[in-house]
C-alpha cells in the first residue's frame, strides 16, 4: 500500500492565485483595471505587474496579515469597523490611559 500525495508544511498557508498570493494578486489586477479603463493597457499590465512584485517584496519574511496590520495603523480608524478589544488606531501611546472599550 503505497500512500504518497502532498503534506502542508503548515495548515495555515495563504490561497495562492497562480504564482502569487492572494493579496499580491488583488493589487496587480486593480491596477491592470485602472490601466484598462484609461485605455492604457500595457501600461496598466507594466505598473500592476511592478506593483504585485514590489509588494511581495516588501512583505517577504513578515506576518502572513501583513496588509491588515498595516491598514490598521496607517488607515484613519473612523474608516472601518470599530472592534470592542483594540483601541482606535489614532490612539499611539496607552502609558497611564484609563479607558473603557465597550
Amino acid at each position: 500500500m503505497n500512500e504518497t500525495g502532498y503534506i502542508p508544511r503548515t495548515l495555515d498557508k495563504q490561497e495562492q492565485f497562480l504564482l502569487w498570493d492572494i493579496d499580491q494578486f488583488i493589487v496587480a489586477v486593480l491596477l491592470i483595471g485602472i490601466g484598462l479603463s484609461l485605455g492604457m493597457m500595457v501600461g496598466g499590465i507594466v505598473s500592476g505587474s511592478l506593483a504585485a512584485w514590489q509588494y511581495g517584496k516588501l512583505k517577504a519574511g513578515k506576518h502572513a496579515k501583513f496588509a491588515v496590520h498595516s491598514i490598521y495603523w496607517w488607515i484613519p480608524s473612523r474608516l472601518f469597523v470599530k472592534t470592542a478589544i483594540t483601541p482606535p488606531s489614532h490612539e499611539r501611546y496607552f502609558f497611564g490611559l484609563i479607558r473603557d472599550f465597550r
